[in-house]
């Protein structure tokens, strides 16, 4: 079993690694779109299917750079009084969150391979520069994947101990305290002590012996 420690880790690492590759998406996918405007040996070639597949792919680079670090950080910008951050703040939203955007590269990286494939794309130029942007678009993919599981984790191990859907993500080791709070293993001299002291206490006329000296 993957520890609380571990899990909030993973959840940070794959969040940073996430907006990194969709920024390394943006220049691969901002250079393909160039490339598809070019005239091809001075003729103006028709690519509004392949433009259509990569402007899709940078509509949801954009959305992720916009939106996954304010999910992130949420809780320090909730903290400063960001009003969405604090919506944001919930392990049951950000599942969500990380469920859509699976979702959304997986199209990505689907209709990118599409035209991606086709026996003739133009040029060897601007082949490779839609292939490449293409293999790019599935590596977030993989990523938000994986961060869903690892939030489903988290949820688990916060319903667990008590916890909602609406608990903050960074709140696992908090609930996990709170679930299980450090208890005092009773010894048997102390049992037989209280035992003695109850017995005495219930019968006033037998006197308690003294201890040792």
């Amino acid at each position: 079993m993957l520890s609380t420690a571990l899990l909030r880790l993973l959840r940070y690492t794959l969040y940073l690694t996430a907006i990194f590759l969709a920024l390394l998406e943006f220049i691969v996918d901002a250079v393909a779109l160039a490339a598809l405007n070019q005239r091809i040996n001075g003729f103006r070639i028709d690519f509004s299917a392949h433009k259509g597949a990569a402007g899709y792919t940078m509509f949801v680079t954009l959305a992720t750079l916009l939106f996954l670090p304010v999910v992130t950080f949420a809780n320090i910008l909730a903290n400063r009084g960001f009003g969405a951050a604090a919506k944001l703040n919930r392990i049951g939203h950000e599942l969500a969150v990380a469920g859509l955007f699976t979702a959304l590269w997986f199209i990505a990286g689907v209709v990118m391979a599409v035209y991606a494939g086709e026996g003739d794309c133009f040029g060897f130029s601007v082949c490779k520069k839609f292939k490449a942007a293409t293999a790019f678009a599935w590596f977030p993919f993989f990523v938000f994947a994986l961060q869903t599981g690892v939030l489903v984790l988290i949820l688990q191990r916060i319903r667990g101990s008590g916890g909602t859907l609406q608990t903050p993500a960074h709140q696992i080791d908090d609930e996990a305290q709170a679930a299980a709070p450090p208890q005092h293993v009773e010894q048997p001299f102390e049992r037989a002590h209280k035992a003695e002291e109850s017995y005495y206490n219930s019968n006033p006329e037998v006197a308690m012996p003294a201890g040792p000296a």
